[in-house]
């Protein structure tokens, strides 16, 4: 304690930041810990549902999927037979609502993190200022009257490092376990997309096919009526062509001389 007093008034800043982080940390570790990891296996079942167009199924194998995983799964697989579009929209706002709950306190820690050793620099500073006050008043003669200021600044720097560090770390490694929670999420929305898209056919491909089939049709018809209008016009110009040739046999030919 006497240690740490020697430090001077910018020793309870730090001492304070330090403990918020602290809590803050253990408490986003609780939070982090008992968001339920979802069964891969129980994922599989539901796509292989979804794959094979067992919605009911499907339903059900959502329902055992427990965490904000789980929800978003079901929420999809409530809007199967929908755009894809839609489905990817609802899923994708599931997964930005889990990632702002995941990563609540945690840029507290980081700014904990970097203001204490700035807090450990400001304590050097002041403690460099009191011994250059203490030179001025009483010389350099006197070593010990020399100690305090000296031992302020190193104290404070001290300490800044001590909070920093473990805030640093702690910091890291929640994020990297909000980051895993929402990744899984992305991943099962992007399985759950494929599955759908496998299970059943684009409603703009269906589309297409139509297209194509009324285009056959449409020039199947076409040919039938260009073919139907080519035998009236051969009966209607048969009988002519038939007089113009036989005028043309009734013609005497005139012999060469």
């Amino acid at each position: 304690t006497e240690h740490i007093l020697r430090g001077g008034p910018v020793v309870w800043p730090i001492l304070g930041l330090a403990a918020a982080a602290l809590l803050a940390a253990i408490g986003k570790w609780i939070s982090l810990s008992l968001v339920p990891s979802p069964s891969r296996k129980r994922i599989d079942a539901l796509l292989q549902c979804v794959e094979e167009g067992r919605l009911d199924a499907a339903k059900e194998a959502a329902a055992g999927i427990r965490g904000p995983t789980g929800e978003m799964l079901a929420a999809g697989v409530a809007l199967i037979g929908k755009p894809v579009e839609l489905l990817e929209e609802v899923m994708y706002e599931r997964v930005l609502v889990t990632r702002l709950k995941v990563q609540r306190l945690l840029p507290f820690i980081a700014i904990s993190a970097a203001a204490a050793p700035l807090l450990g620099l400001l304590g050097t500073v002041t403690g460099i200022i009191s011994t250059f006050k203490l030179i001025t008043v009483f010389g350099t003669g006197d070593v010990k009257t020399l100690s305090g200021g000296i031992s302020e600044a190193l104290i404070t720097t001290e300490l800044g490092l001590i909070a920093a560090i473990p805030a640093l770390l702690l910091h890291a490694y929640l994020s990297r376990k909000a980051k895993g929670i929402t990744d899984r999420m992305e991943q099962s929305a992007l399985s759950l997309v494929n599955g759908v898209a496998i299970g059943q056919p684009d409603p703009r491909d269906a589309g297409s096919d139509q297209a194509t089939t009324d285009a056959s049709s449409g020039g199947g018809s076409d040919a039938s009526a260009a073919e139907s209008a080519r035998d009236a016009l051969v009966e209607l110009l048969g009988p002519l062509l038939e007089e113009r040739r036989g005028s043309d046999d009734s013609k005497p030919t005139s012999d060469p001389a």
